[in-house]
């Protein structure tokens, strides 16, 4: 299966966190990149210190604030329908597996030196993804390790509001809805790249619009403020609210998975 192997709906997670960030940007027309529009949208609208002394338009790796920040374009489609199967995933694109079908050719983006900070370095990556939008045409970003595959205008839109109390959520962490038997469950998949537990509501009689938006905002928060929760610990949106913590083997993921009562 090309660079990722897809992941089945019962996931499988590692306790570490990647050595890597690795992406791939969905081209419609595989000759369409432009790397020199990509480093100045990067200097120019996102202020990075950029080194591009080892890159042209097809090979690239560049010094961006520190990272070592590969880009690659491969002039072929991603092969074995693996992003068509995981567009089936996304309830934010409808007609996604439809559309991705249409690439031909992707762009590897990667971070190769992880592991100093995961939230400065999922900015990085999503700001250099972003440039790289913006200079091809593409139809949108698969990242395989978390399930993800956004359509260009949702990924550009989420970095357009970004700022410190607003992180690109959607564009980082898969939130799986699932409905069973009467109730509705939701989960989070891609937490473990940030070095923290994924996390699960199972059998809730609430709707999926407020799981996902419970859901959303805890993976905000653990994230922006590095946050590590606990078995038998509480968490609430407010002062107020106190959902009960418990750890155990995941609902929907082949991992032990922090239950939050709700």
């Amino acid at each position: 299966m090309g660079l990722f192997s897809f992941l089945s709906k019962s996931k499988k997670t590692k306790e570490n966190p990647k050595s890597t960030i690795l992406g791939m940007v969905l081209l419609e027309d595989p000759n369409s990149f432009s790397l020199t529009g990509t480093i100045n949208e990067l200097r120019n609208i996102w202020k990075l210190e950029v080194n591009d002394k080892d890159a042209d338009n097809d090979t690239a790796v560049l010094s961006i604030n520190g990272y070592q920040v590969a880009i690659a374009v491969i002039k072929m489609p991603i092969p074995n329908q693996e992003v068509e199967s995981a567009a089936d995933y996304n309830y934010f694109w409808k007609s996604g597996a439809l559309e991705v079908a249409n690439h031909k050719g992707h762009i590897i983006i990667s971070i190769l030196d992880t592991g100093k900070n995961d939230l400065h370095e999922n900015i990085v990556f999503s700001q250099v993804t972003s440039a790289v939008l913006k200079n091809s045409q593409a139809l949108g970003v698969y990242l395989g390790s978390r399930t993800l595959v956004l359509k260009k205008e949702f990924y550009l839109e989420n970095m357009d509001m970004m700022s410190e109390s607003d992180l690109p959520i959607y564009n980082w962490v898969y939130f799986g809805l699932r409905q069973e038997n009467g109730k509705q469950s939701v989960y989070t998949y891609g937490l473990s790249d940030f070095g923290k537990k994924e996390m699960e509501i199972v059998d809730s009689s609430k709707s999926l619009d407020e799981l996902n938006e419970m859901m959303y905002n805890l993976t905000h928060y653990v994230i922006a403020f590095n946050v590590t929760l606990n078995d038998g610990e509480t968490v609430g949106i407010t002062a107020e609210e106190k959902l009960l913590i418990s750890e155990s083997k995941g609902r929907f993921l082949e991992c032990k998975t922090l239950k939050i009562n709700y």
